[in-house]
Order: structure tokens, then sequence, then C-alpha cells
């Protein structure tokens, strides 16, 4: 039997395939047990954009410089090393609070956030919270902390350890008040 230099090419361009491919799949497979082993983000983003939409309008737009994500943990979650600046909206789109904080945690599958260093929420009527840690639960729309917290209002500053909140900011609750001062407008 005769082959012809033309199929001894295609026999050879072939074998030079199938060993790519099984040598490429190998490969494919180390790199995935590697990142389960080790906190290697699979995908990483600059000038990170999130949106959250219910009933077609913006409830949620969340900006960030860094986006690491790790979808191949047991829990897949994304960090947000480099901070993170929320604001939350109505159904107008007008902006009822603002979030910012210093480093964020999302476990993507339960909704939950964690931000933590130098944590500000702020609301409509400019009352502003303080914590260095802080929980998001976005399915439940919540807020909360077991950490110190300092709310200032137009006219007190409140402190505690720990409290709950709407995600909005605009109703909430201290568990242990550790002080309160008045604040007396001094342009009378």
């Amino acid at each position: 039997m005769r082959f012809k230099l033309h199929n001894l090419k295609s026999i050879a361009t072939l074998v030079a395939m199938l060993f790519l491919w099984t040598a490429c799949e190998n490969e494919v497979k180390e790199v995935q047990a590697l990142a389960r082993d080790e906190r290697i983000p699979m995908e990483v983003q600059r000038d990170f954009v999130l949106r959250y939409s219910d009933s077609s309008y913006y409830r949620m737009e969340l900006m960030a410089p860094l986006a690491e994500s790790y979808p191949q943990l047991d829990i897949p979650q994304r960090e947000f090393r480099e901070g993170i600046n929320v604001r939350f909206l109505d159904a107008l789109g007008q902006e009822t609070s603002r979030l910012r904080a210093e480093y964020a945690l999302q476990l993507i599958d339960k909704d939950l956030w964690e931000a933590r260093g130098d944590v500000v929420v702020v609301n409509e009527k400019g009352e502003q919270l303080n914590t260095e840690k802080l929980f998001w639960d976005a399915r439940t729309e919540k807020i909360y902390s077991d950490e110190f917290v300092k709310i200032t209002t137009k006219d007190q500053i409140i402190m505690g350890e720990g409290f709950q909140a709407d995600q909005n900011f605009s109703s909430y609750e201290l568990d242990r008040v550790t002080g309160q001062l008045n604040i007396e407008d001094d342009a009378s």
C-alpha cells in the first residue's frame, strides 16, 4: 500500500493536534486544581460597575476601582480590595443613600456583602453612620453590624455596639447605646 506525501502530512498534522489537545487539557485541569487550592482570582476587572435593577429601574449602583472574582471556591465570591462606592436608588432613580468602604467582599450565591475599613453610610436626610465593619444582605435589603457604630444626625451623635437598618438607612435601631451627645446650633 502506498501513501502519498499529502496523506502523511495529514496524518502528522492529526497526531500533532491530538498531542497538543491532550497536553492543553492536562494543563487546564492542573490550573483548575491549583486555583481551587489557592486563592487565585479567575477574573480581574478594573473600573468595575455593578447595577441591580428591579421592575425595570435601577435599585443600586456599585462602583469599584478593582474587582477580583473567585467562582471556583466552595463559596463563590468577589473581592474589592481597593474599596467600593454604592448608591441606593428609589423608583425614580433618585439616590436614597450611599455607602463607602475601603474593602468589601461579596458572597455571590448568598448575595451577602461585608464592608470593612472606614465604612460610611449617608441617607437622604444627611444622617451619617460610621463603623469599621458592616454587612449588607441584598436579598432582605438590610444593613447591620455588631461592631461600634456612630450615627450623626443634625442634632445628635449616638454611639453604640451594633445596629440594624434598611439599606436606605432611613429607619434604624442601635443595639447597645453607649453614648449620646446633643449638638447645639451656634448660629442662633
